[in-house]
């Protein structure tokens, strides 16, 4: 109840104080493992995914650990069962991804953003390997979204989201797993910036 709350008063919000749309919502699987790759220029990027999204079907989103520490938005992440990442750890949280695993596992929704932090220059950035775990060890679809205008929010007019087609990646036995995530990771990157807005 409390989610879907803040999911609508989110969506009167971009919808009233934007020029926003958001297309492609047909293209979201109901059901089964599914992870959410969107390009990230700013904090307003996950509300506006979410919001909309949720419409029809609910993500548990990967959220940077220092998040969780502010007042209330803290207590909303984990009762939505959002999974805290610690950026700082140079070879990854691999707690946040063994808890992505389970989730995915279970035939759940995440969402996250392969660059792993915001774009300071509003132009694509090299993904992290841990999409690539995530898909070589669960097999999940990919659902690429591109969001576009949000670089510089809330000083903004225009925004424009658009959700591509799900996909899945094939293991190649001739690769090593590492070279292997990196390659996925590059992959999903390269489909969520051809997706033209």
């Amino acid at each position: 109840m409390l989610l879907n709350l803040v999911k609508f008063i989110a969506r009167v919000f971009f919808k009233t104080c934007y020029d926003f749309r958001i297309e492609g919502l047909e293209n979201i699987p109901k059901t089964g493992a599914l992870i959410v790759a969107g390009n990230h220029l700013s904090n307003a990027d996950p509300p506006a995914i979410g919001a909309f999204m949720g419409t029809v079907r609910d993500s548990r989103f990967m959220a940077k650990k220092e998040l969780f520490a502010v007042p209330g938005l803290g207590w909303f992440f984990r009762h939505c069962g959002y999974i805290s990442v610690d950026r700082k750890r140079t070879i990854g949280d691999f707690g946040a991804l063994e808890g992505a695993i389970k989730a995915l596992q279970n035939g759940e929704c995440i969402t996250m953003f392969p660059e792993g932090t915001r774009s300071k220059t509003g132009k694509p950035q090299k993904p992290k390997s841990g999409i690539g775990l995530l898909v070589y060890k669960t097999g999940a679809s990919v659902l690429p979204v591109k969001i576009d205008g949000t670089f510089g929010w809330p000083w903004v007019r225009k925004i424009r989201v658009k959700i591509g087609q799900p996909f899945t990646l094939t293991k190649d036995p001739a690769l090593e797993p590492k070279v292997q995530y990196k390659q996925f990771a590059n992959e999903i990157m390269e489909k969520i910036n051809s997706i033209t807005i």
